[in-house]
């Protein structure tokens, strides 16, 4: 996993107001994202992200005084993955409906093919999170997170015109959330089950209302 920076969504222990306290959590959170990716949830230990990190446990409970902070971590540092590029402020950016379409189309199909274990951490987080109470909270926060900022980008959209007037934002966000897990399942068992392009030009119909030429 590269380049893992995340805000936390509660207070999650000491040392990340320094550079190198943000630098020691990020490599913490790297090293657990890593044991997730390869072992699955079950694999996940702190003794075991300690040693990877070149850390003692004393430390990694210094950055993280439980697993559920650490969880959180990993979490928040997936969201971000996710968000990235971070797109220019709609609210100041010249309307380009071309490229506003992308940035919604996109939304995780890029992540799919550079970086698949963001989506085996993810599908391991969800599948934990149906019988564990705490996992599950801490997704229902990331997600209900992920869906505003979707939220945000169409609502812009609707605004400029791009998309069909009467589309409703808050249930859009949530289809293209579900459609976007689905395709990252989907691939990750049958890459070649249908062309991109195809998928992306019935969603440009779904939310502009117009048949491309």
């Amino acid at each position: 996993m590269r380049d893992v920076s995340y805000e936390q969504p509660t207070p999650v222990g000491r040392g990340g107001h320094t550079q190198h306290g943000e630098e020691k959590r990020e490599e913490l959170v790297r090293a657990a994202f890593g044991l997730i990716a390869e072992r699955g949830f079950e694999g996940l230990r702190t003794r075991d992200v300690a040693a990877r990190s070149g850390v003692t446990v004393a430390t990694l409970h210094y950055y993280f005084p439980t697993k559920e902070h650490l969880i959180r971590g990993v979490m928040a540092a997936v969201v971000e993955q996710f968000r990235r590029p971070r797109p220019t402020d709609p609210d100041t950016a010249a309307p380009d409906p071309g490229k506003e379409l992308r940035d919604v189309l996109m939304l995780r199909g890029r992540q799919m093919q550079q970086t698949p274990e963001l989506f085996t951490v993810l599908l391991e987080l969800t599948t934990r999170a149906t019988r564990d109470p705490v996992v599950k909270a801490i997704m229902h926060e990331s997600e209900a997170e992920w869906r505003e900022h979707i939220s945000s980008r169409l609502r812009a959209a609707v605004e400029r015109g791009v998309f069909r007037p009467d589309l409703d934002v808050q249930v859009a966000a949530v289809v293209l959330e579900a459609l976007s897990r689905g395709r990252a399942m989907l691939t990750m068992v049958s890459p070649d089950a249908l062309a991109d392009e195809r998928i992306n030009a019935e969603i440009r119909r779904w939310l502009t209302g117009k048949s491309e030429p």
